[in-house]
């Protein structure tokens, strides 16, 4: 039997879910980030260690899931007003908006440079996998205060030094997994909206330093511990739920990206904690990237069933983050 997906059936299959259900979409966001910061402000209530935690852990799961909306905004940018709503709630007051991804995402996706050195979702794992995840989680620490200095200190400073909006922002200030990487510029149609946001930023940076000075620093150090965390998760993720991460010399097309791809099949609390919003498909997504994510686990089930036995798609579906971590050092050993 033909182990070989046949894209043009995958593509029939799933061509009925294509259509995002806005009501969906917006629900989810504003129960997750309105519970979400509802239990951030109880942690720093005058509670028992065990309380505070539990509700900084509550506050935590949310935010991450609403921030991881964040894909979602990529691939569903007729939504504007979601996009709008998103950074109200999650983009600007974790301060990782849409304008530090959009130049990032764009290259993943296409077949030209996905895998390669100009893919900045992208790096080389093959034979330096645990140096690798270190060096992310590492990074992770230093977050928090990358992304003020970003917001508070760059964006002003870009207005008179303009050296610093051409060369020191696209090169070093990103969502890229890459570092060193130089991300592509914005488009066009999108630098008014993507200046605006980066202004609500600043704002809100200095908010944070307005904070500290009328004695509220506490209230800063848990958003920056709940930065980490949240980004710690995304590793996590990353890790186990997305790629093989095996750097190549020339792009790969739809079937390519799924072979070096993963999904997990899983219902359980972790995964679907630690794969919010459509993210343990991910090997299903960059075959039909186009799929809201309400619509991933229907796309998923019927792949599986009516897809013959034993063929790719099967092959790069996982049953864990667990098993898709193996999965990654199986295929980064030496």
């Amino acid at each position: 039997m033909d182990k070989q997906v046949d894209m043009k059936r995958v593509q029939e299959l799933v061509s009925d879910l294509r259509e995002p259900r806005a009501a969906v979409y917006y629900a989810d966001l504003l129960l997750c980030a309105v519970l979400g910061w509802g239990l951030f402000v109880h942690a720093l209530g005058h509670w028992g260690w065990p309380l505070k935690l539990a509700y900084f852990t509550g506050a935590t799961l949310l935010l991450y899931r609403s921030l991881a909306f964040i894909h979602e905004i990529f691939h569903q940018q007729a939504m504007k007003g979601f996009r709008f709503t998103w950074h109200a709630l999650s983009g600007v007051p974790l301060l990782i908006p849409f304008l530090l991804y959009l130049p990032i995402h764009q290259g993943h996706h296409n077949k030209l440079t996905y895998g390669t050195k100009d893919d900045g979702e992208y790096d080389q794992f093959k034979g330096r996998c645990g140096v690798a995840s270190a060096k992310l989680f590492a990074l992770n620490l230093a977050l928090p205060l990358a992304l003020w200095v970003r917001f508070a200190i760059l964006t002003p400073l870009a207005v008179v030094l303009p050296p610093i909006r051409e060369k020191m922002i696209p090169e070093f200030v990103h969502m890229a997994l890459r570092m060193p990487f130089r991300a592509p510029e914005i488009k066009e149609s999108a630098r008014a909206e993507a200046m605006l946001v980066e202004w609500w930023c600043a704002a809100f940076a200095w908010g944070l330093v307005a904070l500290v000075l009328l004695g509220h620093g506490l209230v800063v150090a848990y958003w920056a511990v709940l930065v980490i965390a949240i980004a710690t998760l995304n590793t996590i993720r990353a890790l186990g739920g997305t790629h093989l991460y095996v750097e190549e010399a020339q792009g790969r097309g739809a079937r390519g990206q799924l072979l070096d791809s993963i999904n997990v099949d899983s219902n359980s609390p972790l995964t679907l904690l630690l794969c919010p919003v459509g993210l343990r498909f991910h090997a299903l997504h960059h075959v039909a990237p186009y799929l809201p994510y309400h619509a991933l686990p229907t796309a998923h089930r019927r792949l599986m069933a009516q897809l013959p036995a034993g063929s790719e798609y099967h092959q790069v579906t996982v049953g864990s983050i667990a098993e898709g971590i193996g999965r990654l050092r199986q295929a980064t050993a030496d």
